[in-house]
């Protein structure tokens, strides 16, 4: 399914629940908190200093060295992903004590209405080996609807925020994915494959037909092993698209927010995400993808 809305549309579809929210009696800026979920302004302050706070940290001990991994086939663990993690525990406790934590190192914890999905150190792997393309991620969740996310760069200092129904922001100013009107031979676009991918034969090989696929029509296929990184060049405009493959939860509830406020326009089906700044680069993004893919996501 394609998710074509334009930012303004969903504005106007929040304020139409907020003012819905005022006739029935409720206070229109609490609007998300009549069954108990925080407001959004709420939820992305804590979620913008969650993620500085581990990002920072992350900051200091990359330019201090202090990037030691312990490195697996697939993987790699470095000592500083636990503690910026309980960073990013540490300042959601201090706002919200019942909700919900799902870490990527220490895994589901609380079970409080709102849960929030967290990925301290994404680019692990850069991180271990001094590669400065790192980010922390954090996406605030509902009845399973991401409501806020925050993801910070930590070594460039760009810190972007995402809030359902009203936009994105990078360092506080409005981020959109702007189209550079180019086709894709002349264009950059992001490949994204996840662990499931990596650790299944199948997947793997399936996933190799992609890179194969998109090496062939675009420019240049991005491949960051940082996809939050890629996701905040998204939502800017400065890549062309998107093209995730059987992705971790832990960066793509986050990045798929930020790219919808942003204005990114999409197409998924399970184990598949297509993203693009028009509708015109989200159909050539598409037909670039291998005919058992491209079919699938087409339905």
């Amino acid at each position: 399914m394609t998710d074509g809305d334009d930012r303004s549309e969903r504005r106007g579809d929040h304020d139409a629940a907020e003012l819905r929210d005022t006739a029935d009696g409720r206070d229109a800026s609490g609007a998300w908190d009549c069954a108990g979920v925080p407001t959004p302004e709420a939820l992305a302050e804590t979620a913008e200093a969650a993620v500085r706070a581990a990002g920072d940290y992350l900051a200091e001990r990359f330019r201090d060295g202090g990037t030691v991994g312990e490195y697996h086939t697939d993987d790699v663990k470095a000592e500083a992903d636990e503690a910026a993690e309980e960073l990013v525990f540490e300042r959601i406790r201090e706002d919200f004590p019942t909700h919900s934590l799902h870490g990527e190192e220490s895994g589901r914890s609380g079970d409080g209405r709102v849960e929030w999905v967290v990925d301290p150190l994404d680019g692990t792997n850069n991180y271990a080996i001094d590669y400065p393309s790192i980010a922390s991620a954090v996406a605030a969740r509902a009845d399973d609807e991401t409501l806020v996310a925050a993801i910070y760069e930590p070594l460039v200092d760009d810190c972007y925020v995402a809030v359902r129904g009203a936009g994105a922001t990078v360092n506080g100013e409005e981020v959109t994915a702007t189209p550079r009107d180019r086709p894709l031979d002349r264009s950059t676009v992001s490949l994204v494959v996840g662990l499931p991918a990596l650790r299944d034969g199948d997947l793997r090989a399936e996933a190799e037909t992609v890179r194969r696929s998109l090496s062939g029509q675009c420019k240049r296929v991005l491949e960051t092993w940082s996809p939050c990184v890629d996701w905040g060049l998204l939502a800017r405009g400065s890549i062309a698209g998107i093209v995730c493959a059987y992705p971790d939860p832990f960066e793509q509830e986050a990045g798929e927010l930020l790219a919808s406020e942003a204005g990114v326009v999409s197409a998924s089906v399970d184990g598949y995400y297509v993203g693009a700044g028009d509708e015109e680069t989200l159909a050539a993004l598409v037909e670039a993808l291998p005919a058992s893919v491209r079919e699938s996501v087409r339905e």
